[in-house]
């Protein structure tokens, strides 16, 4: 009997959050909201393993992360939609 997994990491976009200067690159702009999905791949069927709510530097990529409540709230505030 054989069983085939594997993994995958997809990003979904919220908008944007607000405007920041990043520690690491010392760029000042509207930061992403990202909210990023780890799953697991057995026999086909996708299960979620991890999620993490993120804010994404436009210029160096770095990330902040988020509670899912600080997420939502910024979302609201983007006015983007409801919540995640």
């Amino acid at each position: 009997m054989f069983f085939f997994f594997g993994m995958n990491t997809s990003d979904k976009e919220y908008g944007t959050e607000g405007y920041h200067v990043c520690t690491r690159c010392n760029k000042t702009g509207y930061w992403k909201l990202v909210k990023r999905t780890t799953w697991l791949i057995l026999m086909f069927i996708p299960i979620p393993v991890r999620v993490r709510y993120l804010a994404v530097c436009p210029g160096c990529g770095g990330s902040a992360e988020m509670t899912k409540e600080e997420f939502n709230e910024a979302v609201k505030r983007n006015g983007s939609g409801g919540s995640v």
